[in-house]
């Protein structure tokens, strides 16, 4: 009994914690050094509420002025221009695809990023705003900074050491996931106790209920 009661708890833990998490639109890699060449990727890792993806529309920054974008199987690659010299690429469109609404697809480019100057800051960052368009509905991936207006938008970071920036940003994630399997763990082990933490304050009803299952059995 023992067994299945925190079997239940701990599956009641994951479902909860896996419907707060939400996979952005990112670019990947997103570190990079001033002046340089990047080939990099925009990750789309599932579709609009259940829905397929069938396009994307990404808006590229001002300060980009070189940026090629590479052909993908089975979706029609479509630009449009700053000026009528067609050098400078102001947006890029990947559309009549499919993607499954639970699969994921890269959308890749080269370009080249402006030297920003670092001597008086730690990075620059550069928003790349994109619209998932799908069967049912659209995901606008189009907040810039602090914004709450939408997701956020994706970005590339200009950094004195790409390679060591990469590294940080995998260190952090997995404190951040071990710090979440902690809290998990210790959630289930005192049974949400009026000690709990206010994150667990709109899952407490679903909790009690698994719980409650749990000793019934």
């Amino acid at each position: 009994m023992a067994i299945l009661r925190n079997s239940l708890i701990a599956t009641a833990l994951t479902l909860l914690f896996s419907a707060s998490t939400n996979a952005h639109v990112a670019l990947n890699p997103k570190f990079a050094e001033p002046g340089q060449n990047l080939t990099t990727a925009f990750h789309v890792p599932h579709g609009c509420n259940g829905s397929a993806t069938t396009g994307i529309m990404v808006t590229v920054p001002d300060v980009i002025t070189v940026l090629t974008p590479q052909q993908v199987n089975n979706w029609t690659l479509s630009t449009t221009y700053r000026d009528e010299s067609n050098t400078t690429i102001s947006t890029i469109t990947w559309n009549n695809g499919y993607l499954d609404p639970k699969n994921a697809i890269d959308f890749p480019m080269t370009l080249s990023l402006p030297n920003s100057d670092l001597s008086s800051q730690p990075n620059v960052t550069l928003y790349f705003p994109v619209v998932q368009t799908c069967q049912v509905g659209t995901a606008n991936w189009t907040a810039l900074g602090n914004s709450h207006e939408g997701e956020p938008a994706p970005t590339i970071v200009i950094v004195k050491n790409a390679t060591q920036a990469a590294a940080d940003a995998i260190a952090i994630k997995a404190n951040s996931t071990a710090s979440a399997s902690a809290s998990a763990s210790g959630a289930a082990a005192t049974q949400t106790g009026s000690g709990a933490s206010s994150i667990y304050a709109g899952i407490l009803p679903f909790a009690a209920a698994i719980g409650a299952l749990a000793v019934a059995l």
